[in-house]
């Protein structure tokens, strides 16, 4: 296994480069961003005077509002960006006196329902009650924290598609950072992570910790199958079996080289980590690849959907992970970084 060690030291490096660090925050926002703590106040009398992200005015105002009620329960800038890329998606950011088919009674910022679960009309119409009641529940959803900002939203929601919150993910972290003058990196549309300051104690914020190495599970469920001969032919990756629609992470850092159909395996996402290493990830169905050729990712970042596309016999990921363009076992690279699949 020493021969792996210099992969190992090489995502370290790559790691670090990568994933930037936070500086000149204002007074009250910390430049950490881990799971617990580390929370943004925004100052509600320097807004921006320019639109953010296509959001402005009363928009910017509510996601401020948003964020500092996030702040008063202790939240991190992850839990705080959750919750203002989830009244994106609900609302636009305004507090609308209005349902609609699926929900004829909902009002407010989060479009909460009048259930009993939210409060008053005046509860689910104040854009502070609104966002405390929203945080609240997402406190209550257990390990909310290792969970993609969509999927953490969905635990709360319960969208009718669990990725819907997908798209507003870049578009909450670019308003955070305008708000709070902390530089949030956004990454994919796939809910990726947000960055922190090495100084902070976190490299970044995924769907998983990361572990040693900056590397991380590819997804999170039983290992299936292993590499190796099966049923009279090479297997030559791994088999990692979550529920259907699972989120599915970069292991690594490195850039998107190959996404779309492929023989056998529905789709197929490749990633070069540099140095010779890749990784693949396949039988996501058609809209459940979440990335595009071209794109940098960094560990723990999702980048598709769990499926059962192509010769596959039901909802798993197969993982598998090239040196100088020959397959090798997964689970030993995996382990000299520090990451157990089982």
């Amino acid at each position: 296994m020493a021969a792996l060690v210099p992969i190992a030291l090489f995502f370290v490096l790559l790691g670090t480069v990568m994933l930037g660090g936070l500086s000149g925050a204002v007074a009250t926002a910390s430049t950490s961003c881990q799971a617990s703590g580390g929370g943004a106040t925004v100052d509600l009398g320097a807004l921006p005077a320019d639109a953010v992200a296509g959001y402005s005015g009363e928009q910017l105002v509510n996601a401020a509002l948003v964020m500092n009620a996030g702040a008063s329960l202790g939240l991190s800038v992850q839990g705080q960006t959750i919750g203002v890329m989830t009244a994106m998606g609900e609302s636009g950011l305004r507090v609308l006196d209005r349902g609609d088919l699926a929900g004829p009674d909902s009002r407010g910022l989060f479009q909460q329902r009048d259930n009993g679960a939210w409060g008053s009309y005046a509860d689910r119409m104040d854009p502070t009650t609104s966002a405390t009641n929203f945080f609240r529940a997402l406190q209550r959803v257990t390990g909310w924290e290792a969970l993609s900002p969509t999927a953490a939203a969905h635990a709360v929601q319960r969208n009718a598609d669990p990725g819907y919150y997908t798209p507003f993910w870049d578009p909450a972290g670019q308003v955070v950072a305008a708000l709070t003058g902390v530089p949030v990196e956004t990454l994919n549309p796939g809910g990726g992570a947000l960055a922190c300051s090495p100084g902070g104690g976190a490299g970044a914020l995924p769907g998983v910790p990361l572990p040693p190495g900056a590397w991380t599970k590819p997804a999170v469920g039983p290992l299936t199958s292993v590499y190796g001969m099966r049923w009279g032919r090479p297997h030559n990756g791994i088999d990692i079996a979550p529920p259907c629609s699972s989120p599915i992470y970069a292991a690594a850092a490195g850039t998107v080289v190959g996404t779309g159909p492929s023989t056998g395996y529905g789709n197929l996402i490749t990633v070069d980590h540099g140095d010779g290493v890749v990784t693949r990830y396949a039988h996501m169905y058609p809209a459940d690849v979440l990335t595009a050729v071209g794109q940098t990712v960094v560990a723990g970042q999702q980048i598709a959907r769990v499926g059962s596309y192509g010769d596959s016999t039901g909802c798993h990921l197969h993982f598998e992970v090239l040196r100088g363009g020959a397959f090798t076992d997964p689970l030993p690279v995996l382990a000299s970084v520090g990451v157990s699949v089982q």
